[in-house]
């Protein structure tokens, strides 16, 4: 028994001598080596893996490039987000009624949970993000193959989204509701509810079967007025109309829709229901189409490490009544061969990302101030009911995402001419969902269609482009109701930052649209928030992003 004791000591302490040894020959190659000589090798072997990828698959090659620290510069691209799908809301793909889901192919799906009264919402991904893999030497506490993965905040490179619906009013598709009603009195008196269900095509009807019809301009009218009447003063009888246009305020047959492809305002997940429904809801009030806000598509930057975010009750520019966050380092490790050692999946990387979030508001049941158009006043808040209108900003972050998956190494070229080096695919596991606090900016800041600098009712006899009698250029119109005015980005369009002049001046004179003051404790409020945004707690979950990894800065 001793004999074999004995024995069994000896093949331990031979063994433990030849892996010092072996570990002491690799130790010894590294540290022979100069940093000018490593530089060299580093050089060759970025050289020899953009020549071949395939090379990165040889274990002399993972050994020569962890002996010298070796940084390979790749872009994470999220695989077919790519996608063909929304162009322009005029054409048949951006149709609801076409029965075509724009986008409907992209895998890279997330579920925002914001709690049991709103529901969860499905998010749709693409994008790309800068990173590093760094070879590891084995014998420094490490395994073949494995590599650490860093990833970097870009100024050129980010993940994006679709948008998010938020919140919903069934009022805007219930049958029988007018965008018209509250300017005819006709909410008031019981004879149609307000909404915009008839919001819907070019030259809309002014007061539709309850005007009588004739003819305006020349144009034949079956019924009401053929747009908004103006006269050159308060009081008198209308001299011309302006033209009610719906485009991309279109309630019906307008670009806001179900679809996947990220980078689109207009589109909110693939979900058309996205809305909780029950008892409490009416059957149809959980339809995309009744969206009353949203974010826009987000733009997701990977946060800089040790970013101090404020969330607290008096945080200037993100979510209230929330806990201070520090942002981590983004990046993991992942084994080029398998899985990650004493671990089940092979790529275990931990992300943190920046937005900055806009909301998107429709207008409903606006109230009317019944002083009709007239020339030379500015534009009166009723002309917008029904029409959409953009928020400033606010700073989020979502900290601490972990994802986990499947590295395979798949040399190959893109479609588009790039080095592919890799496959993966990553998830959260449900214990891993990342919780963090989301703030929606509530304060209009300018319209959704694009402003054309009109910022007062023409007059229908003096112009600049007369119409007496008629129906007037969409170019007076103070929107271009079928392009977009751009996301209000940048220093001075933080939420609840001064309104341009349309929302500014829509209020009844004199008064006008200004920022909202703090609440003060004087007057009864235990906080200090001005009401300009909401917060609530949010947990995202990630059922897939299928990822390609690019060797280079793509």
């Amino acid at each position: 028994m001793r004999r074999r004791v004995s024995h069994f000591l000896a093949l331990v302490v031979v063994a433990s001598l030849a892996v010092t040894l072996f570990a002491g020959v690799a130790d010894a190659k590294s540290s022979k080596m100069s940093a000018k000589q490593k530089a060299a090798v580093r050089a060759k072997l970025k050289k020899q893996i953009k020549k071949n990828p395939k090379a990165i698959m040889r274990k002399s090659f993972v050994k020569r490039a962890a002996l010298v620290n070796f940084k390979l510069p790749v872009t994470l691209r999220l695989r077919g987000a790519n996608v063909p799908g929304c162009t322009g809301f005029s054409t048949a793909t951006c149709n609801p009624t076409s029965g075509v889901i724009p986008g409907g192919a992209n895998p890279n799906k997330a579920t925002v949970d914001l709690g049991a009264s709103l529901g969860k919402r499905e998010v749709d991904l693409g994008g790309k993000l800068a990173a590093e893999i760094v070879f590891r030497d084995s014998y420094d506490g490490g395994a073949l193959g494995n590599v650490d993965l860093t990833i970097l905040p870009s100024a050129t490179k980010s993940l994006t989204s679709t948008s998010i619906p938020l919140l919903w009013n069934d009022q805007v598709t219930s049958v029988g509701g007018r965008y018209d009603a509250n300017d005819l009195y006709l909410d008031g008196l019981g004879v149609a509810p307000a909404g915009c269900a008839n919001f819907t095509g070019t030259l809309i009807p002014f007061g539709a079967n309850i005007l009588p019809s004739g003819s305006f301009g020349g144009i034949p009218q079956p019924g009401g007025l053929p747009g908004y009447p103006v006269s050159t003063a308060p009081g008198l009888s209308p001299s011309g109309f302006l033209p009610i246009n719906s485009q991309i305020d279109d309630v019906v047959n307008g670009p806001l829709a179900a679809g996947s492809k990220p980078g689109n305002n207009d589109l909110v997940g693939n979900n058309p229901t996205p809305f909780p429904a029950g008892p409490q809801s009416p059957t149809f009030s959980n339809s995309v189409k009744n969206t009353v806000l949203r974010t826009n598509a987000l733009d997701l930057t990977v946060a800089n490490p040790g970013t101090v975010v404020d969330q607290t009750n008096t945080s200037p520019n993100g979510p209230n009544g929330s806990q201070n966050v520090v942002i981590g380092k983004s990046g993991g490790q992942a084994n080029l061969f398998g899985n990650i050692p004493g671990k089940s999946y092979g790529i275990d990387v931990t992300v943190s990302l920046a937005t900055q979030i806009n909301s998107i508001i429709r207008v409903v049941d606006q109230d009317s101030f019944h002083t009709g158009l007239y020339s030379g006043q500015n534009w009166p808040a009723g002309v917008f009911n029904c029409r959409q209108i953009w928020t400033g900003w606010v700073q989020n972050y979502i900290p601490d995402v972990r994802l986990k998956g499947d590295l395979k190494i798949a040399p190959g070229l893109t479609s588009d001419g790039h080095l592919r080096i890799a496959k993966a695919t990553v998830n959260t596991t449900g214990i891993d969902d990342a919780r963090f606090a989301v703030a929606a900016c509530l304060m209009p800041k300018t319209t959704y269609s694009k402003r054309q600098g009109n910022n007062t009712v023409p007059d229908p006899f003096t112009g600049p482009i007369p119409y007496p009698g008629g129906i007037a250029s969409t170019t007076i119109l103070p929107v271009d109701t079928n392009s977009y005015e751009p996301r209000p980005t940048g220093a001075g369009a933080e939420c609840n930052s001064t309104p341009d002049s349309l929302v500014t001046n829509s209020a009844l004179p004199p008064s006008t649209v200004s920022t909202l003051a703090p609440a003060a404790t004087a007057n009864g409020y235990t906080v200090v928030n001005d009401g300009s945004k909401v917060s609530v707690a949010a947990d995202l979950s990630v059922q897939n992003v299928s990822i390609d990894v690019l060797i280079g800065d793509v």
